[in-house]
């Protein structure tokens, strides 16, 4: 069997989508300083509380709820159009924001105050601009070349990711001083003007008949009385109070208990980033045969079992070691990539073409909502919890041991939630893993006798 006779099992992804590729690439560099950890490690330097790295990490999900409203003049403005205007605001924006950290004439307090009232205006065109993002690519690519174009978006896009926790790694590794948070966000800056500029170079997609007719009045309440739709609403919102400020108070944990400085969180933390670039494109293969549903059990019980480490750790039973902190951090980053590209997939194969811009906008809202407010809720609640605590035998209770504990009855839940999904049906997933890797040797043997 030749090489090309293999290739042409595989979907065929549009040529145009390697723009597409790029952007995410150094847009995940862009959002991965600004919205993940190094802005929560800046928040802590400033002294700030629970409650204030949980706003941090809720501004990002909570503001795509603008999306809603901007549903209806994406039709009219054009899906590159509106992407384009969003992204070009934030690149400025950006820029403003890496010079905060040098106004060290500030108190602590107003510098906080000032980062998020940057984050809040980042996020706020960041949430109407994203509106037409997932839309865009959905009319873009053919339904069977979406697994292969979204298995490549993820590849890409963990590779910036690893990409931004290294670079945030040597940046911050010698300390946590002002100038080096402002270099840092600069970078993020740069990052946000090259993403903007591979996003030009998309090809723009005409809104159809069916599609602008989204812009008219929308009878919600159908919207979410269509069970596909509803299932995978509820079963987003939950999974989104279990990761919802995760990977924030995880760090918290690890600064302020743990006794890591900011340059080992981030250097653990890049085992995240690992596991889920190398899990993507193995699992980006199977899920072309198992279909969604079977990856995202998969991603749960990854999921529970990284979760149920941090309870051992919290409470004391376990150390929390480099070697055994990042091997976590692997597990973790693998249940995300693996959930990412699964979920995005079954997300555009429910939403039906008629009113595609409102299905994917009130999806949107409501994943974010949940995934806004629950890391909120979550400081709040540590924060009240405060500094009490008490054992059980080897197990010490305290905020982190509970918090976790929580989560992880959360993420039983989220697992039975995956079952009842609406998907196409797929191979077996043990059936799916023995095509792939037979598929894998063909082309390798393929590549031997062709040379």
């Amino acid at each position: 069997m030749t090489t090309a006779s293999v290739a042409t099992t595989v979907p065929e992804v549009p040529p145009q989508a390697a723009n597409s590729y790029r952007f995410s690439l150094f847009n995940a560099v862009n959002f991965q300083i600004t919205l993940g950890a190094p802005m929560v490690l800046y928040a802590k330097a400033l002294g700030g509380s629970a409650t204030t790295i949980g706003i941090v990490a809720s501004l990002a999900p909570l503001m795509t709820v603008l999306q809603l409203p901007t549903a209806y003049f994406i039709p009219k403005i054009g899906y590159k159009g509106f992407v384009l205007s969003g992204w070009s605001i934030r690149t400025v924006l950006l820029f403003g924001l890496a010079l905060l950290p040098l106004l060290t004439f500030l108190s602590p307090t107003v510098q906080i105050e000032l980062m998020l009232t940057c984050l809040f205006l980042f996020n706020v065109v960041r949430g109407v601009s994203t509106g037409a993002w997932l839309p865009w690519l959905t009319a873009l690519v053919p339904e069977k070349a979406r697994s292969g174009f979204l298995r490549f978006d993820q590849l890409h896009m963990q590779c910036g990711g690893f990409l931004a926790i290294a670079i945030s790694t040597i940046v911050l590794w010698s300390g946590a001083e002002p100038w080096q948070f402002a270099l840092l966000f600069s970078i993020s800056a740069f990052a946000g003007t090259l993403s903007l500029h591979f996003v030009r170079r998309i090809p723009d997609i005409e809104v159809g008949e069916q599609v602008r007719s989204s812009g008219h009045p929308v009878p919600w309440l159908q919207i979410l009385k269509y069970r596909p739709f509803a299932k995978l609403l509820v079963f987003n919102v939950v999974y989104n109070w279990v990761v919802g400020g995760l990977a924030a108070f995880v760090i918290a944990f690890l600064e302020g208990r743990a006794g890591y400085t900011a340059g080992q969180v981030l250097a653990v933390s890049m085992a995240s980033a690992v596991g889920a670039f190398a899990s993507v494109p193995f699992f980006g293969l199977v899920l072309e045969r198992t279909g969604s549903k079977p990856i995202l059990r998969l991603a749960m019980t990854l999921y529970l079992w990284g979760i149920i480490f941090w309870v051992l750790v919290t409470s004391g039973i376990v150390p929390a070691h480099y070697l055994l902190v990042g091997f976590n951090y692997l597990v973790l980053g693998v249940a995300g990539g693996l959930f990412s590209i699964a979920n995005t997939r079954i997300a555009m194969d429910t939403m039906p073409e008629m009113g595609r811009n409102h299905f994917f906008s009130l999806f949107t809202v409501f994943a974010s909502l949940s995934l806004g407010l629950a890391p909120i809720f979550w400081g709040v609640f540590l924060d009240a919890l405060g500094k009490n605590e008490f054992a059980i035998g080897f197990f010490q209770v305290n905020r982190f041991s509970l918090y976790f504990v929580l989560l992880a009855f959360l993420g039983v839940v989220t697992f039975f939630l995956a079952q009842p999904l609406v998907e196409k049906k797929g191979k077996p997933f043990d059936t799916a893993i023995r095509d792939v890797v037979i598929l894998a040797r063909l082309k390798l043997y393929g590549r031997f006798f062709n040379r």
